[in-house]
């Protein structure tokens, strides 16, 4: 039969996760019935300018066109858009316009009224970058000729034309924050996921290996990528470097992260973890090249990228081969397990590469920002699952080790406890006390009294002798009825003190009983200078317990004698 807790713990859970969906259908019923009145700060007060562009490159010239666009143009030439301005409110006096590494030049009426142009720099070369362009139009703005210069030395970029949009400062910027507020949602929960796996990577010692540190790194690097594709960093900061090259630096970071992580949760082969590390180091050095024929203005960050992207891919082969290997000839469930959740991955990763080599940018992220939302959430799972089993197996471990320097009969530390500790105070090279005790008439108290007495009277010993040195003195049983005390302290007033103390329970217990509960004492203090030979202490101050145990006996039968005549 089951556990009758685990299952009322079930249902529990069962019940409240219906009550969690209940309430979330009900507010959505709710709001959807009470959406007549719109009660947003920001208005939406913009129009999207795609029909009826004239587009001219050199001496062809096409009218009626809509927008965007993608003309098949040589990088470096000119091109221009042209349309007349619609005939709207007065307040809708801001245009917005996206330059995709395009150098822009905006006419009305044939006077300039913006320009957007990669600044000239001396020294280290300035990435290029694309943005979003947004300015005021004049006053009398309506039905002008409203002409776009455009050109740009990227292949992919090259003849693009982005939408345009007009409208009042507040909607478009709130436009431009609807449509990256996905892409920054996925960035929030997988950056605040990411911080908190390095955080715990961190701080737990018991983890076997670096797998959470390479997850959460992954994370992290993911997440930034997906905010800077999700077209809202210039929200956050206006660094041409950062919002130019962010992106393309992320992603050899989550190739390099993503090997390692491979590595250190899954393959168990030294051959294929030394492949995964060699992957690491590959996309390590792609990343210091990017930087490096940046920096020089040798290579643009988009141009290198189509060889990190052809590492990808060339990645994933080799990983798929491995898997490959790991899941039919070694049956690896971690592996089994594991390729699940990066088929999801893979497939989101290869869509991406797909819109981008066909230069389809307004889709850029989209399909590897939901394929990573939800490879991550599988990640997760698997590694709380491994956790658990990591702790349960820990626990199991601390068991067994506990029992390793458990006495059986008084639940104290034993022989073995001993010789740990013993060892240990030695190699701090310190001063230290040891205390060896011998229970005296334990063959006398098992031979008329029974075994059972005899163990009750070795439990009560170790009993005492806890009670009264704890916690200067850390007790043992080391055999039948012998007992050892460690002490730091070594002071004699201090020793003195414990042993009346411990004697004065031994005589409180032995009123008790039948049978008497004596013990013979010998100790000492151990210095490293004194004492070379650990034996040869352990040795004295045995034979000062025994000569008490000696003399002991003799008082018994002076005692005795006495009594007798």
């Amino acid at each position: 039969m089951g556990d009758p807790c685990h299952k009322i713990k079930k249902r529990n859970a069962r019940v409240v996760f219906a009550l969690v969906i209940l309430f979330v259908l009900t507010i959505l019923f709710l709001a959807n019935a009470n959406s007549k009145e719109n009660l947003r700060i920001v208005g939406e007060n913009e129009r999207t300018l795609l029909e009826n562009w004239t587009i001219r490159v050199g001496a062809f010239e096409e009218q009626g066109v809509s927008l965007p666009v993608d003309l098949d143009i040589e990088p470096g030439t000119e091109y221009e858009a042209a349309t007349v301005l619609p005939n709207v409110d007065s307040k809708m006096n801001y245009l917005l316009l996206r330059a995709s590494m395009q150098d822009m030049v905006v006419y009305l009426d044939g006077q300039e009224i913006q320009r957007v142009k990669k600044p000239e720099t001396r020294g280290m070369a300035s990435p290029l970058a694309s943005t979003w362009v947004m300015f005021k139009l004049p006053q009398d703005f309506q039905e002008k000729t409203l002409r776009i210069i455009l050109k740009s030395d990227v292949a992919a970029f090259s003849g693009h034309v982005n939408m345009v949009m007009i409208g009042d400062s507040s909607s478009l910027v709130n436009y431009v924050f609807e449509q990256g507020f996905g892409g920054f949602l996925v960035f929030l929960v997988l950056f605040v996921m990411g911080l908190l796996l390095m955080l715990f990577a961190t701080f737990t010692k018991s983890l076997p290996d670096n797998r959470f540190l390479y997850l959460g790194l992954l994370m992290i690097s993911t997440s930034v990528w997906i905010l800077s594709e999700a077209r809202i960093l210039q929200f956050f900061i206006g660094n041409r470097y950062i919002i130019g090259g962010i992106s393309y630096l992320m992603v050899p970071l989550m190739g390099g992260f993503f090997s390692l992580y491979v590595k250190e949760a899954i393959f168990f082969e030294h051959w294929n973890k030394r492949l995964m590390q060699m992957m690491a180091g590959l996309y390590l050095f792609l990343l210091i090249a990017t930087i490096i024929l940046q920096v020089l203005g040798i290579s643009e960050f988009i141009e290198i990228m189509n060889i990190i992207l052809m590492v990808i891919f060339f990645n994933i082969i080799i990983f798929s081969v491995l898997m490959f290997e790991e899941l039919v000839k070694k049956s690896n469930q971690d592996a089994k397990q594991f390729f699940k959740y990066v088929s999801v991955l893979s497939v989101s990763v290869i869509i991406e590469g797909i819109v981008f080599y066909t230069n389809q940018f307004d889709y850029t992220s989209f399909f590897i920002r939901v394929g990573s939302l939800i490879f991550f959430c599988l990640l997760l799972i698997d590694s709380y699952l491994y956790v658990k089993k990591s702790l349960q197996s820990q626990k199991e471990r601390d068991l067994y080790e506990a029992l390793a320097y458990q006495d059986v009969l008084t639940g104290g530390n034993n022989r073995a406890a001993f010789e740990r500790d013993f060892e240990m105070l030695r190699n701090k090279e310190m001063q230290f006390r040891l205390v060896l005790l011998d229970l005296n008439e334990l063959k006398f108290i098992n031979d008329n009294y029974g075994h059972g007495s005899g163990d009750e009277a070795i439990k009560t010993l170790y009993v005492m002798m806890h009670d009264a040195f704890m916690p200067e003195g850390i007790c043992y049983r080391i055999g039948g009825d012998e007992f050892a005390i460690l002490m730091e302290n070594t002071e004699e007033a201090a020793i003195k003190l414990k042993i009346l103390q411990m004697n004065k329970y031994l005589k409180c217990a032995e009123n008790q009983v039948e049978y008497p509960l004596e013990v013979a004492i010998g100790t000492d203090v151990y210095d490293a200078k004194t004492w070379s030979n650990l034996t040869k202490f352990y040795h004295h101050v045995d034979q000062q317990m025994y000569a008490d145990k000696l003399e002991r006996k003799q008082i018994r039968k002076t005692k005795l004698t006495i009594a007798v005549q």
